[in-house]
């Protein structure tokens, strides 16, 4: 049975993620209660991604509970698209309905378009790492990044004689993928019909063998110094679409949906499951009893190489709304109440992610997320995202799609790696015609 720990979170959790602060007034307090005291009737539209069922899910009791507790306040939720959320932003901008309060995910592209307004002191202090552009913040970071890594099956693991702690290096990962397949069963269930799933197995070989020896590479991309033909891109992919080609990716996972993954993976149908521990709620939902591990895949030379760090993602505020005071004072009303600590603690503890916050709040967690706090606090190197880097690393504006689409042909060999390689240089240069984020951003 999967142990859910009475035990608050011990020295790792504070030291990870949430270090404390002063609790003076002065400097604003996420423990402040919420509320707003005009009771004149207003409405605010809100969005916020849905892809992942326990978020979005979460992510609308607030919003109802928001309501309840003030009840002159209408929010309108505006849904998103799952597959691609930078397109229903977009969209709901280009039709003049920009919502009021923003999940803010592509924040670079939003705050030079000026649709984002500046977040006031008494939000911004409350978090331990914000990330400003031109020394102005517009984001509340509603978690720290995390790590990726495998949610395995306990079950099949043992009926195989497989355990994770032999797993040292890539290659030994895979010799179980290898094992796996051989005794019938899928090792790897993959969410491929919500492309941003391919995103986090691209993640993982960019990270291994690109940005680890260059952490600046998209930089550099833009300089003209470096090429997706290049020796090092040309490994990372090809060792993508070999773990795709050799049959250790369960079969239907064209058609797979990212919330179908935990169920695919509680029956028994695959083995193992590369994701962040956000999934791990929809995994003990899926069936209580199930027992599963998480681990992070070590590299060719057996070190741990993993995404964290803080981002500039988080809730936003639209420029226009701002220009409205009491709408304004609403919107920043619901992020301090967002961020209060029975609210904060439960999306934390359900949602399994890294607080951002500055004051300590202690909660429970369970087995597999201790072991996600060690592998962050103890790897060998952490960085965010090739999509997540700000500044002269961030990515052209729907580029990361296009790529993760291009790789997914490859793997149904519908395209090879040198032509796919070719095509993302052909690809950047459209895409970065008229947009730099240095020289000529847009």
């Amino acid at each position: 049975m999967k142990q859910i720990c009475s035990t608050f979170l011990t020295l790792l959790m504070a030291m990870l993620a949430i270090s404390g602060c002063s609790k003076e007034k002065s400097q604003g307090s996420a423990q402040t209660q919420a509320g707003t005291t005009d009771k004149t009737p207003i409405t605010i539209t809100i969005v916020y991604a849905v892809g992942d069922q326990v978020s979005s899910d979460l992510m609308h009791e607030r919003v109802e509970n928001y309501m309840k507790n003030n009840p002159q306040v209408t929010i309108v939720e505006k849904l998103s698209n799952e597959g691609a959320y930078l397109d229903a932003i977009r969209t709901l901008d280009a039709v003049g309905e920009l919502p009021d309060l923003i999940e803010m995910r592509d924040t670079p592209l939003f705050v030079r378009a000026g649709k984002l307004g500046e977040l006031p002191a008494d939000i911004t202090g409350f978090f331990e790492t914000t990330v400003p552009f031109d020394s102005k913040v517009y984001t509340a970071p509603i978690s720290e990044s995390y790590p990726t890594g495998i949610v395995y099956s306990k079950k099949i693991f043992t009926q195989h004689g497989i355990k994770a702690e032999d797993i040292k290096t890539y290659n030994d990962f895979l010799v179980v993928c290898e094992k796996l397949k051989a005794a019938g069963i899928a090792p790897i269930v993959v969410g491929g019909a919500d492309i941003w799933h391919i995103g986090f197995w691209w993640g993982y070989f960019w990270q291994q063998e690109v940005a680890i020896k260059d952490p600046d590479w998209i930089a550099h991309r833009y300089e003209d110094k470096v090429h997706f033909t290049d020796p090092e891109v040309r490994s990372a992919m090809t060792s993508l679409t070999d773990l795709f080609q050799k049959g250790y990716i369960e079969k239907g996972w064209t058609s797979t949906g990212e919330g179908q993954c935990p169920s695919i993976l509680v029956s028994g149908q695959a083995a193992m499951y590369y994701i962040g521990p956000f999934a791990f709620q929809q995994i003990m939902e899926a069936d209580p009893d199930f027992e599963f591990g998480f681990f992070a895949i070590p590299d060719k030379n057996g070190k741990i190489n993993v995404m964290g760090g803080p981002t500039p993602q988080g809730w936003a505020i639209n420029a226009e709304t701002q220009k409205d005071s009491v709408k304004a004072e609403v919107v920043y009303d619901f992020i301090r109440y967002f961020f209060s600590k029975d609210v904060y603690t439960e999306f934390l503890t359900k949602t399994n992610m890294i607080s951002s916050l500055k004051e300590k709040y202690s909660y429970p967690t369970n087995e597999q997320f201790q072991e996600v706090l060690r592998i962050a606090a103890t790897a060998n190197n952490k960085q965010l995202n090739w999509n997540q880097k700000p500044g002269p690393n961030e990515l052209p504006p729907n580029f990361r799609n296009f790529c993760y689409k291009l790789v997914s042909e490859w793997f149904l060999g519908v395209s090879t790696i040198d032509a796919g390689l070719r095509t993302m240089d052909q690809e950047w240069a459209n895409a970065t015609k008229d947009f730099n984020p240095v020289k000529n951003p847009q």
